[in-house]
């Protein structure tokens, strides 16, 4: 049974107005992907102000505060993302009802940054010295490319012992990253007038053919995987045969392995179209993410066991454990055991109505300070 000691119950109860002010503050600073820098300025002005020596803003604009670091090689790591996935740069509309608090982001992932910056505190004033070190990090970039923790981890590289990226579903738990792979493909045909010039090369029946072939694959056997052409354009009229059409192809597995058979197969289609050299065909890489690598499955179960315990003591329901993609993908490509997860109530993420349920919070720096304490002397 992990237990919050007296001191840590009274700060949940004392900090919670502060920590629905700091969520609502927190909405109203813009954060698209790649432009962080006010959030940034702000979490780092924030937690020097509750007392952080050392905390800094890296190259990409993450915030991070090492706690007790130097000259370890067993770091944990917790950290939440800064940026959504809307492009607004001036401040997005918010609203409150019933306890609910609307705005775009604010489940995914502000309330995790709010929670990060109060859990800091409390070991700021505490004066709280975790025997191995902690990185306490607001990052940049999950909701793009991954550019944010893949700096971090690459900074920290080898002095890592395990990681808590604190973002996802209420009472949800991943602890196996998902590899993904998305490419974009363009066709270029003769094309000509669909009467007059009936029969001639269509960039649209390629992309058909092409497309029956790709769901015509079989999966690999092991683990689940997918593949999705999600997104199809071309064409300039009716009664013109497509001389151009564009399409995005998206291939998912929970094994690196089972990922790579799947690249190939999606390339042999490629070759095979090619090869009847009546169409221009080429192939853009448009991001991927790596999967798990050679992590020690005995810490990582270990991991599991005690998110297992403290969700069963806090949160309402049976825990969920799931694989997915975000930012966990990059430490666990790199052997380092870890989990994402949520404690708070939210919903309708990544849309304009985006909520969190502000009463939720408190229990969720319940939840998540006893994560984080259970660390200190691990």
């Amino acid at each position: 049974m992990y237990q919050l000691p007296q001191d840590a119950l009274e700060y949940v109860l004392a900090c919670k107005e502060e920590l629905m002010d700091l969520e609502r503050t927190l909405c109203q600073i813009p954060a698209p992907s790649h432009k962080e820098h006010a959030r940034a300025a702000f979490c780092k002005k924030w937690l020097e102000d509750a007392g952080a020596k050392g905390v800094y803003i890296d190259e990409v604009q993450n915030v991070i505060f090492p706690i007790n670091a130097e000259g370890s090689n067993r770091l944990t790591l917790f950290a939440a993302h800064m940026d959504t996935v809307f492009p607004d740069t001036e401040p997005m509309p918010m609203t409150e009802k019933d306890g609910l608090l609307y705005c775009p982001g604010a489940g995914d992932d502000t309330g995790s940054v709010a929670l990060v910056l109060m859990i800091s505190k409390y070991l700021i004033t505490r004066n709280i010295q975790p025997k191995d070190g902690f990185l306490m990090v607001c990052n940049t970039c999950e909701e793009m490319d991954q550019t944010g923790i893949t700096h971090v981890v690459n900074a920290y590289e080898g002095r890592l012992k395990e990681v808590y990226m604190m973002d996802g579903l209420y009472n949800q738990v991943v602890n196996w990253p998902v590899a993904y792979q998305k490419y974009k493909v363009s066709i270029h045909a003769q094309g000509g007038h669909a009467y007059l010039s009936f029969g001639n090369p269509s960039a649209i029946q390629c992309a058909a053919s092409m497309i029956q072939d790709i769901y015509a694959l079989p999966l690999p056997e092991g683990c689940k995987s997918s593949y999705n052409v999600g997104l199809i354009s071309g064409g300039s009229t009716i009664n013109a045969i497509a001389q151009n059409v564009e399409m995005a192809v998206e291939m998912r597995s929970e094994l690196e392995s089972n990922l790579n058979s799947l690249r190939q197969s999606f390339r042999d289609i490629v070759k095979k179209h090619q090869d009847m050299e009546i169409y221009e065909i080429r192939v853009a890489d448009d991001g991927s993410l790596p999967g798990k690598g050679d992590v020690d499955e005995a810490r990582q179960e270990k991991i599991n066991e005690k998110m297992r315990q403290i969700f069963g003591q806090y949160l309402e329901g049976k825990t969920i454990f799931r694989s997915g993609a975000g930012d966990l993908n990059i430490p666990a490509s790199k052997g380092v055991p870890g989990v994402g997860f949520c404690a708070y109530k939210l919903g309708r993420i990544h849309s304009r109505d985006e909520y969190i349920d502000l009463e939720s919070l408190e229990n969720a720096l319940r939840t998540s300070l006893t994560v984080v304490l259970s660390c200190v002397d691990d």
